[in-house]
C-alpha cells in the first residue's frame, strides 16, 4: 500500500512540474527582444540635426499578432527590429499605436513566419500584495532571455517617469534592469504588467514597478476603435486639509475628513459641477482623508 501511494505521489509530482515547465516554455517562446534606431528632436534648437542612437527593450506577443510593449522603448524612432527568445533571426517591426501618457506601444511584424509556435499570452487581473510575480526580458549584461522573480510590494498610483503622469502602477521587489522595459511581468501563466521603470539610488534596492493589467486592458479597449483617445483627466487642483484651522474655515466638523478644491481648469468635465472652495467629502462612498488619500 505505501509502494502504491509513494508512485500515485510520484505521478501527480511528476505531472505538476511538467505543466510549470511547460507554463515557463510557452512564456518564453512570446517574449521578444526590441531593437530601436532613434533620432531624438530638439525643441529648442529645431533645425539642428541629432544624429541617430540605438536601445533595445524588451516585449510580449499578445493575442491578434500584436507585440506590447513601452511607448518610451520606440519614441523617436526611425527604425525597428524584434527578434524572438532562442532565435537570432531579427524581423523589422512597425509602430501600430503608441500612447505615451501610459507608457504603453503595439508593434507589428508583417511577416507571419516570425509568430510561428508562439502562444499569445492572456493579460490578467490586477495582482495583490504579496503576490508572487515574475519579470521576463532582455537586461545589459547578456544575449539570452532573463527571468528573474519577487512579489508586488504596493498598489497605488504613482509618477511615470516617461510622461510624469500619475496612474496606478505596482511596486516589485524582482530586479528591473535597461532592457527590462516592456517586458512581461507574469503571474503564473499570465500577464499581470509590463516593466516599465526602476529606483536607483545608492539608498535602494530593488525597487522596480509595472504598468498594472487595468490599465493595459483600458490601453488595449481604447485602441480597438483604430484610434487612442488617451486617459480622461479631471482637470482640478486639491488642496490637503490637515490644518484643523484650514478645516474650521470651511465649517468642517471634528470628524470631517476631506480634500479642499482650490482650482477647476476651464475646459475640465467637473466645471459646473464642482466649484472652486468645495470639499469633497467621499467617492462613491468611500470617505476621502485629510491628506487626500482615498
Amino acid at each position: 500500500m505505501k509502494l502504491m501511494v509513494r508512485v500515485v505521489l510520484l505521478i501527480i509530482l511528476s505531472c505538476l512540474v511538467t505543466s510549470v515547465s511547460w507554463a515557463r516554455k510557452d512564456v518564453k517562446n512570446s517574449v521578444v527582444k526590441i531593437y530601436t534606431v532613434y533620432n531624438t528632436y530638439d525643441y529648442d534648437r529645431p533645425w539642428q540635426m541629432r544624429g541617430q542612437d540605438s536601445c533595445s527593450g524588451s516585449g510580449t506577443i499578445i493575442d491578434k499578432k500584436r507585440i506590447l510593449t513601452n511607448a518610451h522603448v520606440v519614441a523617436d524612432h526611425t527604425f525597428i527590429q524584434v527578434r524572438r527568445a532562442g532565435d537570432a533571426k531579427r524581423y523589422t517591426a512597425e509602430v501600430e499605436v503608441v500612447a505615451h501618457s501610459c507608457d504603453l506601444a503595439i508593434l507589428k511584424v508583417n511577416d507571419d513566419s516570425f509568430y510561428e509556435n508562439a502562444d499569445p499570452i492572456q493579460i490578467g487581473n490586477l495582482p495583490r500584495v504579496r503576490d508572487k510575480v515574475a519579470v521576463y526580458g532582455f537586461p545589459e549584461g547578456g544575449d539570452e532571455l532573463s527571468i528573474t522573480e519577487g512579489v508586488v510590494s504596493r498598489v497605488e498610483h504613482n509618477l511615470y517617469s516617461h510622461s510624469f503622469a500619475h496612474l496606478l502602477t505596482c511596486q516589485i521587489d524582482a530586479a528591473i534592469n535597461e532592457g527590462n522595459s516592456g517586458g512581461p511581468v507574469m503571474k503564473e501563466d499570465q500577464l499581470v504588467g509590463v516593466a516599465f521603470q526602476a529606483m536607483s539610488s545608492q539608498d535602494v534596492e530593488n525597487i522596480g514597478y509595472m504598468v498594472p493589467s487595468p490599465v493595459i486592458k483600458h490601453f488595449l479597449k481604447d485602441i480597438a476603435d483604430g484610434k487612442y483617445d488617451g486617459i480622461p483627466e479631471l482637470g482640478i487642483s486639491t488642496q490637503e486639509m490637515e490644518n484643523p484651522d484650514i478645516r474650521l474655515r470651511f465649517g468642517m466638523s471634528k470628524t470631517d475628513t476631506g480634500a479642499l478644491i482650490s482650482h477647476i481648469d476651464p475646459d475640465s468635465p467637473a466645471r459646473g459641477v464642482l466649484r472652486s472652495g468645495d470639499v469633497v467629502l467621499s467617492i462613491d462612498g468611500v470617505r476621502v482623508e485629510n491628506d487626500k488619500t482615498v
